[in-house]
């Protein structure tokens, strides 16, 4: 028999709660399939373990595995034990813990109640929730929520190449790298090719300052200040120098560009119209439930 001192049995309901989420679920799956054949026939084949009266069979086994069952697999042994441990408690809970304290009924029907309501709203958005927003929704959340959306850190557009410092084409890149239309940056590109030239340059992404410090070494000791004056910058490293050129720049506590948090916009949107459509939905249910006679409040 196996007994638990007076100072555990308060601990007894923590434990069973915060077992093993995995090991729960494979036991759910287990009661199932156990009860569906219950009516069909006795669970004959080979025990694996035992607590109590509560039996680890070999059928129960392939039931989560799906395969045969290979005592030396490392994850069947780890299921076993998992699964003897458990039982061990739950046995104990129930020996040691009282009629009212074993009494789930009320938690269990509150859980079915809001898997049943999840399950119901989840149908009524796959079939009714429009999930394309357009560019005049983005826009006008954007203007009419900028507060939401200041900027935390300081952001850039940067282009930025190493080259080493006796390239006999450096002046020429440093000129070209701060390309002003689509000819120029063509030039660019093509000489970047030729000579190999190892390059970043994507003018549409925008990068944390903070951020690209930690792979280009560039030592600026005031970054607003520079930000704010200067466009250009290098940074020298062994036999290489890297030529940085700052196309554009929002500095924190400013308002973050539309295309950085576009993204972030649709999903609010898709979120309200979740919220609207459930609430639209619940008050056309509760006036149906009123005219039908089906719900009844007395308050008297």
């Amino acid at each position: 028999m196996i007994r638990i001192k007076n100072y555990r049995t308060k601990r007894i309901k923590t434990v069973l709660l915060g077992w093993s989420f995995w090991f729960i679920g494979m036991s759910f799956f287990l009661m199932v399939g156990c009860a569906d054949n219950a009516s069909v026939e006795v669970d004959t084949s080979k025990v694996f373990a035992q607590v109590g009266e509560e039996k680890l069979t070999e059928n129960m086994l392939l039931q989560v595995f799906s395969n045969e069952v290979d005592l030396e697999s490392e994850r069947i042994r780890n299921y076993i034990r998992i699964w003897t441990e458990n039982e061990i408690v739950v046995l104990s809970a129930k020996k040691e813990l009282t009629v009212q304290e074993k009494d789930f009924s009320k938690a269990l029907k509150n859980y079915e109640n809001s898997l049943l309501k999840y399950a119901f709203e989840q149908k009524l958005l796959d079939s009714a929730l429009l999930t394309e927003v357009s560019i005049e929704a983005i826009n006008k959340y954007f203007t009419e929520n900028k507060k939401n959306f200041e900027l935390k850190e300081n952001i850039v557009r940067v282009r930025y190449v190493k080259v080493p410092k006796k390239h006999k084409k450096l002046s020429r890149l440093k000129y070209m790298l701060q390309y002003k239309d689509s000819v120029q940056k063509e030039n660019f590109f093509e000489l970047i090719q030729k000579e190999n030239i190892f390059c970043v340059a994507d003018d549409s992404a925008w990068v944390k300052l903070d951020e690209l410090k930690t792979y280009v070494p560039i030592t600026l000791y005031n970054d607003e200040h520079f930000l704010r004056n200067y466009k250009y910058t290098e940074a020298p490293e062994g036999e290489d120098v890297w030529i940085v050129y700052f196309s554009e720049n929002r500095l924190k506590e400013g308002v973050a560009p539309l295309e950085m948090v576009k993204d972030k916009i649709t999903t609010i949107i898709i979120n309200q119209r979740k919220l609207e459509l459930i609430q639209k939905r619940e008050k056309q249910l509760y006036e149906a439930a009123k005219q039908r006679g089906i719900l009844k409040i007395n308050l008297d």
